[in-house]
């Protein structure tokens, strides 16, 4: 698909809002903490956090158009201060809800069941829950003119973090803190590591027209991950094989006919192995899902993920009757052994 500016502009508004918002790609978020001068508290989700220096430490963040009434804003200018906090899985729920359309005089962390935390004269509150959270002055508030919005500047002034995620050279390990990351406004996910990296420097830039690995070599390109040691056979191109001994004529035909069989049934065998992991996987998957009730052999069920709670479950509600995420449906056979019915749209 190719679209041009005229045809995003004609788009419907929340479509493009969503679309805009996703194409990005995934995206820090956090909450930003702030009161006003009589000490009613404000709290915000916020999915476009960025470094702008370290020396001093200058981070910013997007503030939308202020043609209606931003508290969050309205209180870093009266206060000069807020602060910025991870959010992690156990609390992501919480946070999400922070965005709804709260009055000033109604404080997010009571409504979303938050902690506010102080430190010093540090006039903005911290969230407690967070195990990454800094304090920070206001520096600079920047008109983005093409749209109205704002860049605002701050310095950071204060740091509260758990010594767990950070490593000794000092990059902090976001998986170890359980972060979340969003796409769009709404869609959040997990955070995981991938691979590190030494700094880029042109006197040692890989030659990147020549292969990392041999053809041979079993790499999972998906999870970047080399899979060999996890399949039971051999993968290297050194099948058995019987090598003739004599010139007889026979012997070369019968010698070629038996590899070839006997190369047939290590294929068969490769795949029926396969497919016995597969099968197993599969009924792992669903032994270790939630299950409130007893399943009767021969029935359908559907496998669901419960996103607030980061777990599956199985149901007997058919995925046409909601929009959940769907694993996969699924039929209990009289050998206790789960069978895929059909494909989920997760």
């Amino acid at each position: 698909m190719t679209f041009t500016l005229s045809d995003i502009l004609a788009w419907e508004q929340k479509y493009r809002i969503r679309f805009i918002n996703s194409i990005s790609g995934y995206k820090a978020v956090h909450l930003i903490g702030t009161q006003n001068g009589s000490g009613q508290q404000n709290l915000a989700i916020f999915n476009s956090i960025v470094h702008v220096g370290a020396s001093p430490p200058l981070i910013g963040f997007i503030m939308r158009p202020v043609t209606v009434e931003r508290h969050t804003y309205s209180n870093i200018l009266e206060t000069r201060c807020y602060t910025i906090n991870h959010v992690h899985k156990s609390f992501v729920k919480n946070a999400h809800y922070t965005s709804a359309a709260f009055s000033r005089e109604e404080s997010e962390f009571e409504k979303c069941n938050l902690t506010p935390q102080y430190v010093n004269d540090f006039a903005a509150p911290f969230v407690q829950e967070s195990k990454i959270k800094f304090g920070l002055t206001l520096k600079e508030d920047i008109l983005i003119k093409e749209n109205g919005t704002r860049l605002i500047v701050g310095q950071i002034e204060h740091i509260l973090i758990d010594e767990a995620v950070v490593e000794a050279d000092g990059q902090l390990d976001l998986e170890v803190a359980h972060d979340v990351c969003v796409t769009g406004l709404n869609q959040y996910s997990s955070v995981s590591k991938l691979k590190k990296f030494d700094a880029a420097y042109v006197e040692s830039l890989p030659d990147f027209k020549v292969k990392e690995r041999s053809d041979s070599v079993v790499f999972d390109k998906e999870s970047q991950s080399y899979s060999a040691s996890l399949l039971p056979y051999g993968t290297n191109i050194g099948a058995p094989r019987i090598t003739e001994t004599g010139v007889v004529a026979w012997k070369n035909t019968s010698i070629a006919n038996f590899n070839h069989t006997f190369s047939n049934k290590i294929e068969s065998l490769k795949k029926n192995y396969q497919q016995l992991i597969n099968e197993y996987q599969l009924n792992e998957m669903i032994y270790h899902a939630k299950i409130n009730f007893e399943p009767i052999v021969g029935h359908v069920y559907h496998l669901y993920v419960d996103k607030n709670e980061d777990e599956r479950f199985l149901s007997l509600i058919p995925p046409s009757s909601w929009k959940a995420e769907h694993l996969g449906s699924f039929r209990l056979n009289h050998e206790k052994i789960w069978e895929l019915v059909s494909e989920g749209n997760g």
